[in-house]
């Protein structure tokens, strides 16, 4: 008999299997805008992050590409038995950890290659939960209702020589984001693997509470595929500098080379604007004009206005 057994050999050597999400692609790009949310606030910095892979493979095949030193995680959640791991590269975890003690969103040190401390660890793991959560997010997005349990760290550690996922034939989900960080483009890469059989767990998990739901409520496809579209349609976002009061007259006797004169703190109020039915606006938020890698940008100096968001979720669940 060959060595390992017969069972053994075909697992082995047997295909990669299909995710059983709904749409890996949107849960993916859905992460990629979570984390920016999430990790906003925690860096005080404009925060950028872009999807760049998500794709299915084996375990052996994702350990390799793990990178030596890495701020690495375990990921659990209640009533699943396996983990994923959640990878935050050397660079990203030097710029995190600088930016968390106050460092200048404005520059970009060369970062360090090193043994982390304990401290790196504890802030890293503010990071960390932070993404857990934002797949939390994106997976409520995807299915059209929350998750029962959350993601959670099960343990860190810094050398994937001491991870122990699963065999090395295991299928595993892998997101790759890439971030940029402030105005001088810190940079690195997380990645998160989870395990098909987790995923599982939690499809099933999403498909009985579903199930248990009275008919009216929002929980055909058709409907969750119409949240999602309306949640991914365009709006234009209005930049107001300052506004104007004139009469009638003044207004129609403008003409080229006239100066209307602008308040000096109205760079830092600049107003974003939602236009709605009936030409009226809706105001999002405050923010300070500024620039950004050659261009004007408007940078957000409070959080957005809740009732805007309470005003979008009724209307979802009234479709």
């Amino acid at each position: 008999m060959a060595s390992g057994g017969v069972l053994a050999q075909k697992l082995k050597q047997r295909g990669i299997a299909r995710s059983p999400l709904p749409d890996s692609e949107f849960v993916g790009q859905a992460f990629a805008r979570q984390i920016e949310r999430a990790f906003r606030p925690l860096l005080k910095a404009p925060v950028g992050a872009v999807l760049i892979d998500g794709r299915t493979v084996k375990v052996a095949e994702a350990l390799q590409g793990v990178p030596v030193p890495a701020m690495l995680c375990l990921v659990g959640m209640e009533g699943t038995k396996g983990q994923g791991l959640l990878m935050l590269d050397s660079d990203l975890a030097y710029h995190l950890v600088d930016l968390m003690l106050g460092g200048d969103a404005s520059v970009a040190p060369m970062p360090l290659a090193r043994t982390f401390t304990a401290i790196d660890m504890a802030l890293c793991g503010l990071a960390q939960t932070a993404a857990l959560a934002a797949i939390g997010d994106a997976l409520a997005a995807a299915f059209g209702r929350p998750l029962q349990a959350g993601f959670q760290i099960a343990g860190q550690m810094q050398d994937v020589g001491q991870v122990r996922l699963a065999a090395p034939h295991v299928d595993l989900l892998v997101y790759s984001v890439a971030l940029d960080i402030g105005s001088a483009a810190r940079s690195g890469v997380l990645n998160l693997m989870l395990p098909l059989g987790m995923l599982d767990v939690v499809c099933a998990a999403m498909q009985t509470k579903a199930d248990a739901l009275p008919p009216d409520e929002a929980t055909d496809l058709w409907r969750v595929q119409m949240g999602r579209a309306a949640i991914l349609a365009p709006v234009v976002l209005d930049a107001v500098l300052h506004t104007q009061r004139m009469s009638v007259n003044a207004a129609l006797a403008l003409k080229v080379g006239d100066v209307i004169e602008v308040p000096p703190g109205a760079v830092s109020e600049v107003r974003l604007l939602l236009d709605q039915r009936g030409g009226k606006c809706a105001q999002l938020a405050t923010g300070r004009l500024g620039a950004y890698r050659g261009a004007k940008v408007v940078k957000l100096d409070g959080a957005l206005d809740p009732r805007v968001g309470e005003h979008v979720r009724r209307a979802l669940r009234r479709s």
